[in-house]
């Protein structure tokens, strides 16, 4: 299993917001996490990868405990992380931006032709290489943001709302990217979304989230149902 979290609990000084979770990512795998605003998603993620420290439970990547590992060493053992808000550096340019991410790179002549192995995913990204970030648009930049985590290759890819504010055209140009990555790249994706219907499109297996706690936890095809799905979101 390339990520196994046992028991995690986690939080903010004395605020606990995510309790006794379990979630596991395979190689090659695309898990979707549902859950509505407040569930305790973004948490979740920030535990896994160091942001903030578990107080309680265990992260194991790749074969070995990571649990409240900096994030630079997560990085750098292949697990990338794109938080809400398509983080990227506005006052440089997309080509400048892809450079950085891949500065984790031992190897630093690899960063060229992992650049140009993403111009088939983002072509349209790929042709304003040159225009400083902060001219692309919400899309735009959420497509390199993503492209940034992509330059080092990782072993999985965790994405926190990624169709967050972005128009529908551009969420369906975003879904095919990210089923690619496992696709294409022999990587795997921890998709945080609420964006149900897009995830589950693409998801092999899905959890759904809700206070703190998870309550589902199975293949894809059998959370489908409007009626399911609107139970475990909604709690009915």
């Amino acid at each position: 299993m390339l990520l196994q979290v046992s028991d995690l609990a986690a939080g903010y000084g004395r605020k606990q917001v995510v309790r006794d979770v379990n979630l596991t990512v395979g190689d090659r795998e695309v898990v979707a996490l549902l859950g509505h605003n407040g569930a305790g998603k973004s948490t979740l993620m920030n535990a896994i990868f160091g942001i903030i420290p578990p107080t309680k439970g265990r992260v194991v990547f790749r074969g070995a405990e990571i649990t409240g590992r900096k994030p630079s060493d997560n990085i750098a053992d292949g697990l990338g992380y794109a938080p809400q808000g398509a983080e990227v550096f506005k006052s440089l340019t997309v080509l400048e931006n892809l450079m950085l991410g891949g500065y984790s790179l031992k190897d630093q002549e690899l960063i060229a032709p992992s650049i140009e192995r993403l111009q088939e995913m983002f072509p349209a990204l790929y042709a304003r290489r040159h225009l400083r970030a902060g001219s692309l648009s919400g899309g735009e930049r959420q497509m390199l943001a993503l492209s940034m985590l992509l330059v080092a290759s990782p072993r999985l890819v965790i994405l926190d709302e990624p169709s967050g504010g972005l128009a529908p055209i551009v969420v369906e140009t975003l879904y095919t990217a990210i089923a690619d990555i496992a696709a294409k790249l022999n990587a795997s994706v921890l998709l945080v979304e609420q964006d149900a219907n897009h995830a589950l499109h693409i998801a092999n297996r899905v959890y759904v989230m809700a206070n703190g706690q998870m309550k589902f936890e199975g293949q894809a095809r059998d959370i489908k149902s409007v009626d399911v799905l609107s139970e475990l979101l909604l709690g009915y």
